[in-house]
C-alpha cells in the first residue's frame, strides 16, 4: 500500500498526545458486488501490519459501511451511526474528538455524531476546519 510521506509522522503524533484511532468507512464497492467484505478485511490486516512496522499501536477499531448507497442503511456516512457506535462501545465522550476525512461527508459524519469534523484536503470549507495534510492538523492539537 501506498501512504503519504507523513502519514506515520501524524498518526505517532495523535497517539503521543493520546487520541485513539479508529477508521470509519464506506464500502459501497461490497454491496454493490464489485468486491468480497474479506477483501476489505484484507487491507485493514495490512493496515495494522503496517501501524506495527512503524513502531505504532495498530487502530483500536474498524466500523464499515459495506452498503451501496441505494440501500437505505442507517450507517453509511454521512450518518454518525458507525462513530456514536465505536463512541458507545469504547466509553468515549465527544469533547475531543474528531472525525478526519477528506470528503465532505467525513465532517459531516463527525457532525451528525456530535464530533468536530474536521477535512484534510487541498481546498479550504468554510464549515469545517480544514487542513493541508493530516500532519499539519495532528500539529495544531498540540498547542
Amino acid at each position: 500500500m501506498e501512504y503519504f510521506l507523513d502519514t506515520f509522522k501524524a498518526l505517532q503524533l495523535l497517539q503521543t498526545l493520546g487520541y485513539e484511532l479508529f477508521i470509519v468507512t464506506n464500502q459501497s464497492g461490497v454491496g454493490r458486488g464489485y468486491f468480497a467484505l474479506e477483501n476489505v478485511y484484507v487491507i485493514h490486516k495490512q493496515l495494522q501490519n503496517d501501524m506495527r512496522e512503524n513502531k505504532l499501536q495498530p487502530f483500536k477499531d474498524f466500523a464499515i459501511c459495506p452498503h451501496s448507497p441505494d440501500d437505505a442503511c442507517d450507517c453509511r456516512k454521512p450518518s454518525g451511526k458507525m462513530i456514536t457506535d465505536l463512541m458507545t462501545k469504547y466509553h468515549l465522550t465527544a469533547e475531543g474528538s474528531y472525525m478526519v476525512g477528506d470528503k465532505l461527508i467525513d465532517a459531516e459524519c463527525g457532525k451528525n455524531a456530535g464530533i468536530q469534523g474536521v477535512l484534510i484536503r487541498a481546498t479550504q470549507s468554510k464549515d469545517y476546519p480544514s487542513f493541508k495534510t493530516l500532519l499539519e492538523f495532528a500539529t495544531s492539537l498540540k498547542k
